[in-house]
């Protein structure tokens, strides 16, 4: 066993210094036509190695550093600083929008972050910078650089001892609650927990105030929802075609048919997209099984499909990719519980799975189900005071029937005494 495991590690070992050397001879071509992303991605490899050529490749990739607002950052093109604006001389941070390449510009920082710490002490603005860029949920733009991310962050975490001396104590008092203050405890115990504080009602101002020391990072998140296709958030460039059609049929439109057909556009970029999600909001009181989707997965109807899932308030499908060739999928959703006049309009959404940046966005209109009035959609044994049931029918409609029963009744009446006589 011992003679396996070295024999093992001596073809590991191997395979490390060749794969060391191919990236050294290779540096020039990326210092001539390298993108930001893989020349990051080979300094931070040299490094990791200590590769005698690692200080050539840290060279290389501080020459293509971009210095925005006292941030630092690597990417293919400019990124704005984050957007503020200045009420009574203080300054206010606003909604960050998507750029055109968020996913790899984060992914490089990171990589580059971890470069750059064995060669330089201060890196705060580039840490700044990863920081700016966060959703809302701890996360980056995808999967994929925020582990890069998180990665590189921890890193520097350890690095700089933060976690010694890490005991912050934050005073959160906003307007819309009522004077009450919330306090969050931020210690070597609870570093890795994400904390939060509800406030339900957006109005007024928040007053944070921090104590203590250490370092961390506070978000607000503000959400809402919109029904006007002018005042969506737009992509910063157009990648993807979106086309949904909808058919409602049944008693009380029971069903909801759905047909939904997305295609890649951006070809300047790439022939196809990569890993592409269709996420289709669900109006409430409606579902369909998961077993159905598996089974229309299961069926190759669409090739590319290689995944469906079903949540209470949408639908997911997952694609290999997308050409420039429509993709469509049909399924078709049914009213399992009795709501009505419910939300009108649903998100319909497609977007690339590790650059979320690319997507398009529409606009479900759901009238004929906003329409609806409980009444017609409960049956009679549900809803017993529910006049649609159990009125009595009009007199200008019973007319016709009450005189076609005289009739009747008077004929055969007529007919019997006739037959007595």
């Amino acid at each position: 066993m011992s003679v396996l495991c070295q024999g093992l590690s001596a073809r590991v070992v191997q395979a490390q210094q060749r794969g060391i050397s191919w990236l050294e001879r290779h540096l020039k071509l990326l210092e001539d036509f390298g993108e930001p992303y893989a020349l990051a991605l080979v300094a931070h490899a040299l490094t990791f190695a200590k590769a005698p050529s690692s200080e050539h490749a840290y060279r290389l990739l501080k020459r293509r550093e971009r210095s925005e607002g006292g941030l630092v950052y690597w990417g293919k093109e400019p990124v704005p600083p984050p957007p503020f604006k200045m009420e009574n001389q203080k300054p206010f941070l606003l909604p960050r929008l998507p750029y055109k390449y968020d996913s790899n510009n984060i992914a490089a920082t990171a990589y580059a972050l971890l470069a750059c710490m064995d060669h330089q002490d201060n890196n705060e603005p580039i840490v700044m910078w990863l920081n700016a860029q966060r959703l809302r949920d701890g996360g980056w733009a995808s999967t994929q650089d925020t582990y890069v991310a998180l990665r590189a962050l921890i890193e520097y975490t350890n690095r700089k001892r933060l976690r010694d001396v890490s005991s912050l104590e934050v005073d959160v008092e906003a307007v819309a609650l009522g004077g009450v203050r919330k306090k969050l405890r931020v210690d070597n115990t609870n570093l890795a927990i994400m904390q939060s504080i509800d406030i339900p009602e957006a109005w007024g101002t928040v007053k944070v105030t921090a104590k203590g020391a250490g370092y961390g990072i506070l978000q607000m998140s503000v959400q809402y929802n919109v029904d006007i296709p002018r005042f969506q958030t737009q992509p910063p460039v157009r990648a993807f075609s979106l086309v949904s059609h909808h058919h409602f049929y049944g008693r009380n439109h029971s069903h909801i048919e759905f047909q939904g057909c997305a295609s890649w556009t951006y070809v300047e970029e790439s022939p196809r997209s990569g890993m592409a999600v269709l996420e289709v909001g669900v109006p409430t009181g409606y579902m369909i099984q998961q077993q159905v989707l598996d089974a229309y997965v299961l069926s190759r109807r669409v090739p590319t499909l290689q995944r469906a899932k079903y949540s209470p308030t949408k639908m997911l499908f997952y694609f290999d990719y997308l050409s420039v060739e429509p993709t469509c999928v049909n399924f078709t959703i049914e009213r399992w519980f009795p709501v009505a006049n419910m939300s009108r309009y649903l998100p319909i959404r497609v977007y690339d799975y590790y650059a979320p940046e690319r997507f398009n966005e529409s606009i479900f209109d759901a009238l004929p189900t906003y329409l609806l009035n409980i009444c017609e959609v409960c049956g009679s044994s549900q809803c017993p005071y529910c006049a649609i049931y159990n009125a009595a029918m009009k007199t200008t409609r019973a007319l016709p029937l009450l005189l076609l029963a005289s009739v009747v009744t008077i004929t055969r009446y007529l007919t019997s005494f006739v037959d007595i006589s």
